[in-house]
């Protein structure tokens, strides 16, 4: 794909808004850079590792006036659900092509979304082609699972025939990832890969993290460490686990059972929700409900 291919559109250099995201500039500047040269891209890292936090900085400090232009399309499972997808937000973002089309047919805003629910799938095919080829539009795709061979046919099309970017995040580059894909991002310069946190910057997101969620008034004797331990420098668990150190059932007194607060993190991961009453009738030991020594007194930084 030719880099800047049909499109007059100039998108500026990003802004330094979103200092909440932390050691990420490196990342958000090369999504940046292959939005401005329209080159598909594979985001990938592991579960909670920041990639929708970035795609969603980058795409803010995009112009208001390209927004139209950005198809975000979470989830579905499928190719017909995936195709509503794309349609649907084409139609939200009031396509001329499409609406042209659906006029033609004599569908309007009330009967779309059965029009949409009965359309054959060459037909929702045909009708997101045409859209893509008559308007250039950046496509990303978070949170679907392995694409089947089928959807990703339609993104291959998009891609190699209409020239239509398409980022795609996921967990990993295999194929238990994204599934018949990765002959579309099989090489470096196609992927954008999320590692883990330096221990730096974990260490500056956790202190943002203990005054967010208001943790500071609380004994975090040892739980700065356990939390990072935990975590692996992974900002995703970092933020969930610091987010439920702040209910009361995870505190023992002052202090807090950040090894709780650990399983019943993991717990959510697979879907389940955490207990109620956590461990409350837990017998602690004398390392404290952490299960860590307490540590020396020193400056934030260092305690990192």
């Amino acid at each position: 794909m030719e880099p800047g291919a049909r499109t007059s559109r100039a998108i500026p250099e990003p802004s330094t808004a979103g200092t909440e995201i932390i050691d990420r500039e490196a990342e958000r500047r090369r999504l940046h850079q292959a939005i401005c040269k329209r080159e598909s891209l594979l985001i990938c890292g592991p579960r909670g590792v920041g990639k929708t936090t970035v795609i969603s900085a980058v795409l803010a400090e995009l112009p208001p006036a390209m927004g139209r232009s950005v198809i975000s399309v979470d989830g579905p499972h499928g190719l017909q659900p995936f195709l509503r997808a794309l349609l649907n937000k084409l139609h939200e973002a009031g396509d001329k092509t499409l609406r042209k089309h659906l006029s033609v047919e004599k569908v309007g805003r009330d009967s779309f979304k059965g029009w949409l629910n009965s359309a054959p799938t060459s037909k929702l095919k045909g009708s997101i082609y045409r859209s893509m080829q008559m308007d250039s539009y950046w496509v990303f795709l978070d949170h679907l699972p392995p694409l089947t061979h089928a959807m990703a046919n339609v993104v291959r099309e998009l891609v190699w025939m209409l020239n239509t970017p398409v980022y795609l995040a996921a967990r990993g580059s295999g194929p238990g990832e994204v599934g018949y894909a990765t002959n579309l991002y099989w090489g470096e310069q196609q992927r954008l890969v999320l590692p883990p946190l330096h221990k730096a910057a974990a260490c500056e997101l956790l202190e943002a993290c203990i005054q967010r969620f208001g943790l500071a008034h609380l004994n975090l004797d040892g739980f700065r460490e356990a939390v990072l331990s935990f975590s692996r420098y992974n900002p995703g668990a970092l933020v969930g686990m610091c987010k439920l150190a702040a209910e009361e059932r995870y505190h023992y007194g002052s202090r807090i059972k950040t090894r709780m607060i650990h399983i019943d993190y993991l717990m959510s991961l697979n879907g389940r929700n955490p207990p109620a009453s956590g461990l409350d009738g837990m017998r602690l030991g004398d390392r404290g409900p952490h299960g860590f020594r307490r540590p020396s007194r020193e400056t934030a930084r260092d305690r990192c």
